[in-house]
């Protein structure tokens, strides 16, 4: 693709889970050349400065001076802070600008899955039928996603979570690495799941469990 009709890429954050998605924009552009990444926003970090690489370009609440026809991409969220990311677009400006979805080339996709807005597909995730994501999901490595399965918006799946057919997780819920979930189980808005669970019982909104299996925690 001649680089003129390259996608130009503005990365939303620059934690580690930017340094992941320049991984995933390398294999996806090693298939057939799509993007091209200009550089991160991070408040955290000095203007000018680089990180994993890139140039810092500024601070979130410059995306709408910057992006000009490119794309956003949404690097942030973490156990501790995914329940505010939705407010945080909001309130530098960037929730109404167009984000870019990236589905890493040796995910597995069925047909039937819906993949919305601004969500990021890690490397040997599996998408079977009818899976729905929604806007602003993140999905790390090697997760399984059964039939009927529903991401809630802003919900992210950390490395190795199996998720058995037809369950819900709902909006801004983070479910740690390498926990299972049973069938038809529905995981409240902005519930947390420890790492290595298995969770057999449906878990109210806002909950945080734990466990083989999950039992409900006090919040950290």
């Amino acid at each position: 693709m001649p680089s003129d009709d390259l996608i130009d890429l503005v990365l939303v954050g620059g934690g580690g889970t930017s340094a992941d998605v320049l991984a995933i924009v390398d294999d996806i552009n090693r298939e057939a050349p799509r993007y091209r990444v200009r550089g991160l926003l991070d408040d955290a970090l000095a203007r000018g400065s680089s990180r994993f690489g890139v140039p810092v370009l500024g601070g979130l609440g410059d995306a709408p001076q910057l992006l000009g026809n490119g794309r956003l991409v949404d690097c942030l969220g973490s156990p501790r802070s995914n329940t505010r990311r939705e407010a945080l677009l909001q309130a530098k400006g960037l929730a109404d600008l167009p984000f870019a979805s990236l589905v890493h080339p040796r995910a597995v996709v069925a047909g039937s899955a819906e993949i919305g807005e601004a969500c990021i597909v890690y490397p040997n995730v599996v998408l079977l039928a009818h899976v729905r994501l929604g806007r602003h999901v993140t999905v790390l490595a090697n997760c399984v996603l059964n039939h009927g399965v529903c991401v809630e918006d802003f919900g992210i799946l950390a490395s190795g979570v199996n998720l058995s057919g037809r369950v819900h997780v709902g909006r801004a819920a983070y479910l740690g690495c390498g926990c299972n979930v049973r069938e038809d189980i529905r995981i409240g808005e902005a519930a947390l799941v420890g790492l290595g669970s298995a969770v057999v019982r449906d878990v109210p909104a806002g909950a945080v469990v734990a466990g083989v299996p999950a039992r409900e925690r006090p919040a950290a």
